[in-house]
């Protein structure tokens, strides 16, 4: 297995995905919540970056360790852990990543200017991974806030990004899904169908895969 592949199964939760496919399945035309799993795919990712060997100091691996420790803590809820991660300090390596959960924990409450405030005063970090995941929470907060033409520019801006460190099936599928929650389908169905093209071997392919066939049935029984 080519070591991007590797990388890549590493980055893409496909039991989320599946998961996501079978609930629009099921309803349609309900509407699609950009931040379904924010939480979950930010630590997946943000883990697969703490095991690579050009990580920052140790100091900085532990300040990691603690803020994913807290992050997952069943016995906190959301507002300790929220006190818990504001006590802490980060650097700009890794342990940067602490940020984007205190930013994802304050969009889990509904706090979204909180969010979006956090995600702003946060410095670039020496860890590209942790900047493109900055973008594509910032992206989901905005969205759920009602700025979807921001929300989608960020994601925009990633995707043209040739620097981009993050998995870019995945910015295409947050994109598609905003382009269906504001009733873009248009553009949404061009989205999936170059995941499709571009994409074609890895999991987001299946769920978009999914998506199309969906919604263009759905536009033909119209």
């Amino acid at each position: 297995m080519k070591k991007k592949e590797k990388e890549h199964l590493k980055a893409d939760p496909f039991v989320h995905f599946m998961q996501q496919a079978l609930a629009f399945f099921k309803s349609y035309r309900r509407p699609l919540l950009i931040g379904a799993g924010v939480v979950a795919l930010a630590a997946v990712i943000l883990l697969a970056v703490f095991l690579f060997n050009n990580m920052s100091s140790s100091g900085e691996n532990r300040r990691y360790a603690e803020a994913f420790r807290i992050q997952h803590d069943e016995k906190m809820g959301v507002e300790q852990k929220i006190a818990a991660l504001q006590g802490m300090k980060f650097g700009r390596g890794i342990s940067a990543a602490g940020h984007l959960f205190l930013a994802a924990l304050y969009y889990q409450k509904g706090d979204l200017q909180k969010a979006e405030t956090v995600l702003a005063a946060m410095a670039k970090s020496r860890v590209a991974l942790v900047n493109d995941e900055k973008h594509a929470l910032l992206a989901q907060v905005l969205a759920a806030g009602g700025k979807g033409a921001e929300a989608r520019g960020e994601l925009e801006r990633l995707l043209a990004n040739k620097n981009t460190a993050m998995a870019k099936e995945l910015v295409l599928m947050q994109l598609a899904k905003l382009n269906i929650r504001d009733k873009r389908n248009d553009e949404a169905i061009a989205t999936l169908k170059r995941i499709l093209a571009e994409f074609a071997e890895t999991p987001s392919a299946v769920e978009a895969r999914a998506l199309v066939s969906t919604m263009e049935t759905s536009a033909a029984a119209r």
